[in-house]
């Protein structure tokens, strides 16, 4: 009895703290937790429900879809209501395969007639549920999917979405038909707009929080700015259309204006499935839009309507999901980390958190100036996240979990690796240790001077490297050049045969090319691109050390800031030493100029070029030097001034607006072809 009154209790507590998250994440878009950690208390939720059925609420948060705001919350939010003409259901999750295979078996006894049942895949796009309604082929409505009887009127800020059809390209479009999507907001343009945020205004979380918020805005003109784009994924009501089928809705959606369904498979097998799921999953990092999973669905109307509905969810689709990329925990202190350049970096310790299937217990800040527009205290609750193989990072203090015990970061004084006074540059946000020999400066130049993009000497790792400062056998990258095979070997864990290999690779770094050697110097804001810019203009490193700024500024893509950072660099004392001391170490200082070229002969020269989405053949440096073979150059994104995009799959939103902009837009066979 005690037991079942302890259930009872847990049951009420779940379910008011998640509708307080409901509230927090639908109505004011600041979540104070993860969508996997809301999962976690949704399921526990769940399974207490099934043991206790006489406890199940029709308002609890298992039986609903989205928020139960009360009217008096619809008030508040200043957005009048609609009512769906169709329920605008939720979707089971399946947390793993095994989950899946559970959900699998009980399509095959819905469906015992058939022997093989047809699904469809796409992706589960991490947007915000919207619903667009059309009468004779105009856009008449747009909402929120709300608790999926009642959503929010957004029509004028969907209207601002570039890419959706305000009228359907159709000479004869049905009465009516409703289009459920999914609004959304690029990974590099949520990154644009964060990084334009003041401190006043917040970060946004990540870009569902940020669509969220663009979505909700009373003013259009400021839904406008915002780079929303939207997915179609479903129908709800429809007159005078059949559209049965998730092929036949894909298929029928580009007729009518919308962009191409960025993923859709038709299978049979739970193998297939699962194939899919490790592919998409092992690629997720490259898309430019944040997925959190796979929906997989029924194909076909007349079978969905024999499995039917529950009472949040369809029994004929599942949502897949992926582990979660982002997590909220405890920020318990800040430290300072010493890079090569000698910046410091902060960082942050963390309550260790599961993120992605990693734990993660440290995560960057990146600069004090970020730590304050953030405005992260020590002992906040925080969002991080773990994107790939990304560093993780600190999204942005949850606010709202404060309890007064919460303080400020303070600034270092002193360097934590070698104690020298610190240096703040008028101007800049990155504190610097000024002093050459830093134990940590000097692991980080030798770790960036052996490196894989600039001298790419095999067999020095960073265990060894390490072993080489703290012994004192080296201390500037020349010191390498001068190294034995019997001074490798005295080392812990290093035998003979790979001390001399050792020795071998730093040997053939001297026939390296000079923009890979001028990289490998670590000149701040000389990265691998602007090298080769440098040496491709003066071909002597002797005459880039010698330039003035007015001479470097001349340079196309070399402003200000860069060309003082290179005079700067070349003008100390203890940079000139380790430049003459590599030149008596024997690596190139010089290059024959090319001969001149036939404009015929570079089909892409001054073009700016863009290159988006996974190319058939081709890893992105490999698409990158092709483009600088012809004479182009590569950018990151798409304006007005880009001259051509190449696309491959799931391009994205670069695409979008490569369309929206006239950009003449490629695929890598034309790439190809132009550059024979």
């Amino acid at each position: 009895m005690a037991r079942r009154e302890n259930e009872l209790r847990k049951i009420r507590a779940l379910r008011a703290e998640l509708h307080h998250h409901n509230f927090r994440y639908y109505l004011l878009d600041d979540p104070q937790i993860s969508d996997a950690e809301y999962d976690r208390l949704l399921r526990e939720l769940q399974a207490l429900e099934e043991k206790h059925p006489d406890t199940v609420d029709p308002s609890s948060p298992t039986q609903q879809v989205g928020s139960s705001l009360s009217a008096e919350d619809f008030i508040a939010s200043s957005l009048p209501q609609v009512t769906h003409r169709v329920a605008m259901l939720s979707l089971e999750n399946a947390m793993d395969p095994g989950e899946l295979s559970e959900w699998f078996e009980r399509l095959q006894k819905g469906l015992p007639d058939l022997e093989e049942i047809p699904l469809s895949i796409e992706y589960k796009m991490d947007g915000v549920a919207v619903e667009l309604v059309y009468e004779d082929g105009v856009l008449t409505q747009g909402s929120t999917r709300g608790d999926g009887v009642t959503g929010e009127e957004i029509t004028s800020t969907l209207r601002t979405i570039e890419t959706l059809p305000k009228k359907l390209d159709d000479p004869s479009p049905p009465a009516l038909v409703e289009l459920r999507g999914e609004a959304y907001i690029g990974l590099e343009e949520f990154a644009a707009m964060n990084a334009a945020r003041s401190a006043e205004e917040g970060l946004f979380a990540n870009p569902r929080n940020a669509t969220a918020g663009s979505l909700r805005q009373l003013d259009p003109r400021i839904a406008a700015e915002r780079p929303l784009g939207i997915v179609i994924y479903g129908v709800g009501a429809t007159d005078g259309i059949a559209l049965s089928s998730q092929q036949q809705l894909f298929e029928t959606l580009p007729r009518w204006g919308f962009g191409e369904t960025p993923f859709f498979r038709i299978v049979t097998t739970l193998e297939e499935i699962e194939k899919i799921y490790d592919e998409v999953l092992s690629s997720r990092e490259k898309l430019p839009f944040e997925i959190d999973g796979l929906v997989i669905k029924v194909e076909g109307e007349s079978l969905r309507e024999k499995l039917g509905v529950r009472s949040r969810s369809p029994r004929w689709a599942i949502a897949l999901k992926f582990p979660p990329e982002q997590e909220t925990t405890r920020l318990l202190d800040i430290d300072w980390q010493v890079g090569r350049t000698g910046a410091l970096t902060p960082v942050a310790h963390l309550e260790a958190v599961q993120v992605g299937g990693v734990t993660v217990s440290r995560a960057t800040l990146h600069n004090p100036q970020e730590i304050v527009r953030k405005g992260v205290l020590i002992g906040d609750m925080v969002v991080i996240q773990r994107a790939g193989d990304v560093i993780p990072e600190v999204v942005k203090a949850v606010e709202s979990m404060r309890d007064g015990s919460e303080r400020p970061f303070r600034l270092p004084e002193n360097c934590p690796s070698c104690d020298e006074a610190i240096w703040y540059p008028e101007g800049e946000v990155v504190p610097y240790c000024q002093n050459m020999q830093c134990p940590e400066q000097v692991r980080g130049r030798l770790r960036h001077f052996a490196s894989r993009r600039t001298l790419d000497i095999d067999g020095l790792g960073v265990r060894l490297i390490d072993q080489l400062v703290e012994t004192g056998i080296v201390t500037t990258p020349s010191d390498l050049f001068s190294l034995t095979a019997e001074q490798l070997a005295s080392l812990e864990r290093m035998g003979e045969k790979s001390a001399e290999n050792v020795v071998a690779a730093i040997a053939r770094t001297r026939e390296i090319p000079l923009a890979r050697l001028l990289h490998a110097l670590g000149i701040r804001n000389v990265g691998e691109h602007l090298a080769a810019v440098l040496v491709g203009h003066y071909h002597d490193l002797d005459a880039i050390a010698g330039a003035s700024a007015e001479d470097l500024t001349a340079i196309d893509e070399v402003g200000p800031i860069i060309a003082a950072t290179i005079v700067d660099f070349f003008s100390r004392e203890e940079n000139r030493n380790e430049v003459e001391a590599l030149r008596r170490a024997g690596l190139p200082f010089s290059e024959e100029e090319p001969e001149e070229v036939a404009s015929t002969e570079r089909p892409l020269q001054g073009l700016k070029v863009v290159i988006t989405g996974t190319l058939p053949s081709l890893t992105r440096d490999e698409a990158r030097a092709l483009v600088e073979s012809g004479g182009g150059r590569l950018v990151g994104s798409v304006s007005k001034k880009t001259d051509l995009v190449v696309a491959g799959d799931n391009a994205g939103s670069k695409l979008e607006k490569a369309q929206a902009l006239q950009v003449e837009v490629i695929d890598e066979e034309e790439l190809r072809r132009r550059l024979l």
